[in-house]
């Protein structure tokens, strides 16, 4: 069990530096390099944050709102102004709990959101995780949450909470950068999200919010030490995430027009999406699953591989779903019953 975590705010980070941040801490983290870290931030410009598994093949920014993606999955949210992020990294998803105790891929937001709900009840905030990805205020939105388990066990949970620039701007953001509407997001009215500024009646500043969700995690642990980042980190920081921005991280999850199959299914966070192409024997060539989905993304990489070259018939799929997510070693969460992935691959037959 963690005994102590480093506390780390970031006052402005790019969005390339901070996927680089990211990427280097949940290596750091795993190895024993250094503890288990929290980092709160405020990303630069005006922005949305893509889920790992959109499919995205246009600008990073138009008439000044730009756009990245994501290492966790999830839904699109807001980012950058007006926004406060937060990024819990682990060894693992169970490092929070007794030996021998380990969390199911479901609990696992209800259990480590704990020390950010505790630090927004210190403001006089009256919020809630009632399940799913976001924290609410009398049934609002103001926070929304994903997490990636990689390759190592490595844990990254992101949350992002709207100060005073909420999910009701999202769409008008989104048509300004993808006006062919590839991208989807629910319209937002003022009855389902809301901001701290709103709900507290005044203005506050962010460093104030980044103080009580340390507090909070502090209430919970043995040690939150508050440090700044060594000039290794930030030089590690500035080499992975221009490293991502190299390889085309952001439209690296395109749509392919050679992927002629499709199907689309309404989930609880949004949709899933599979798009597939078959051999001349009809069995599957090659898949991508997309959309608001959660999921580590060596299970979902397992998951595509598991199907390729099996026919596209509902005990092959079933059987590949069952394989890859029965024994909750991978998940795969905002789609309700396992049955709903396995309906949206059999939509694109």
């Amino acid at each position: 069990m963690v005994a102590a975590l480093d506390a780390i705010y970031i006052p402005e980070i790019s969005y390339p530096e901070l996927l680089g941040l990211q990427s280097y801490f949940l290596e750091a983290v795993r190895t024993g390099r250094c503890a288990p870290v929290l980092i709160t931030y405020r990303l630069a410009g005006r922005l949305v944050a893509l889920g790992r598994y959109h499919l995205y093949a246009g600008a990073e920014s138009n008439r000044e709102v730009g756009i990245y993606r994501r290492l966790t999955g999830g839904r699109i949210v807001g980012a950058g102004q007006g926004w406060l992020g937060c990024a819990l990294i682990l060894p693992s998803r169970d490092s929070l709990l007794p030996q021998g105790l380990p969390l199911k891929p479901e609990q696992v937001l209800n259990r480590h959101l704990r020390g950010t709900l505790a630090g927004l009840r210190k403001l006089g905030v009256d919020c809630f995780y009632p399940g799913r990805d976001a924290i609410t205020i009398d049934r609002r939105e103001f926070a929304i949450s994903s997490f990636e388990t990689d390759s190592s066990g490595a844990f990254l949970l992101e949350t992002f909470l709207a100060i005073d620039r909420g999910l009701q701007h999202l769409v008008d953001d989104l048509e300004l950068l993808d006006p062919d509407g590839a991208l989807t997001a629910p319209m937002y009215g003022a009855d389902r999200v809301t901001t701290l500024a709103r709900e507290l009646g005044r203005q506050i500043a962010a460093e104030d919010i980044v103080k009580a969700i340390e507090a909070g995690h502090e209430s919970l642990l043995e040690q939150v030490r508050r440090r700044e980042l060594t000039e290794q980190e930030g030089a590690e920081t500035k080499s992975r995430g221009a490293d991502l921005a190299a390889r085309g991280w952001l439209t690296s999850r395109k749509r392919d027009p050679t992927l002629t199959l499709a199907g689309r299914e309404r989930i609880q966070l949004g949709f899933a999406e599979a798009y597939l192409a078959l051999d001349v024997t009809n069995e599957i060539d090659r898949i991508v699953i997309a959309g608001d989905l959660i999921a580590n993304s060596a299970g979902l990489e397992q998951f595509e591989r598991e199907l390729r070259g099996k026919p596209l018939d509902l005990v092959s799929v079933s059987a590949a779903v069952a394989k890859t997510y029965a024994d909750g070693a991978n998940y795969v969460l905002g789609i309700g019953d396992l049955t709903n992935l396995t309906r949206v691959i059999m939509k694109a037959s």
